[in-house]
């Protein structure tokens, strides 16, 4: 009874410890965007300038910053829901997957310092973009690493690991900080195509989860 009672606490305090580390997480995340969003500052136009001026001057810079910040903000948002899926199943943890975390969350803290640096406007095009982009991939690359962490069977620290799900979740954090790289390779020697892994990327990963579903549909069918 008292072996039971003891384990029972020692769960407790795990998840409690498990809780904390999310709470941790969920509080930089929000931190984030809102320091992100604070980095859009309106410059003094003057009252007699007019809308195609406006266009002119500022057109090609606001177009770029915003997409800059819609970018940022759907991969923060996108980063944050895969984290809070991922502590859903989280059962057990150690100084490691700690530090992962807390790498992680550097890569995200850091997004609206390199934000701040894309909406400057006498910094060079292309290394406000390549700044921007690695900030990214980091971010993501960080998060792919706490996958390998929490989904590491010697360890178990999930409750779907080694189950389909757990391989799925791994190959998408993977195909991710993959499109990233790219688009940094993009921006650095044929800028004009960065866009492209932002397209294609989805696509491919579409037809590719459609193909996969296909063969294992054949493989019950073959096994029947």
């Amino acid at each position: 009874m008292e072996n039971s009672q003891h384990t029972h606490q020692e769960h407790r305090r795990t998840q409690f410890q498990i809780d904390r580390i999310a709470f941790f997480s969920d509080a930089v995340i929000a931190i984030a965007i809102t320091l992100m969003i604070l980095e859009i500052k309106i410059p003094p136009l003057g009252q007699k300038i007019s809308l195609k001026e406006l266009l002119t001057t500022y057109g090609g810079h606001a177009y770029s910053s915003l997409l800059a910040l819609l970018i940022c903000y759907i991969s923060i948002g996108n980063l944050w829901m895969r984290h809070h899926e991922l502590y859903e199943h989280i059962i057990n943890y150690n100084k490691r997957l700690i530090r992962v975390n807390l790498f992680f969350l550097f890569s995200i803290m850091m997004l609206p310092v390199s934000t701040s640096f894309m909406f400057e406007w006498n910094n060079p095009p292309q290394i406000k973009m390549v700044v921007f982009f690695i900030n990214l991939f980091f971010c993501n690359l960080t998060y792919y690493l706490m996958l390998l962490v929490v989904f590491n069977n010697k360890i178990n620290f999930s409750s779907i690991t080694g189950t389909e799900a757990a391989a799925k979740t791994k190959m998408i954090a993977f195909n991710v900080t993959l499109m990233f790289l790219l688009v940094i390779v993009l921006t650095i020697f044929w800028p004009q195509f960065f866009f492209v892994p932002f397209i294609v990327w989805p696509l491919v990963s579409r037809i590719a989860e459609r193909v996969r579903k296909s063969r294992s549909r054949r493989n019950i069918q073959a096994e029947k």
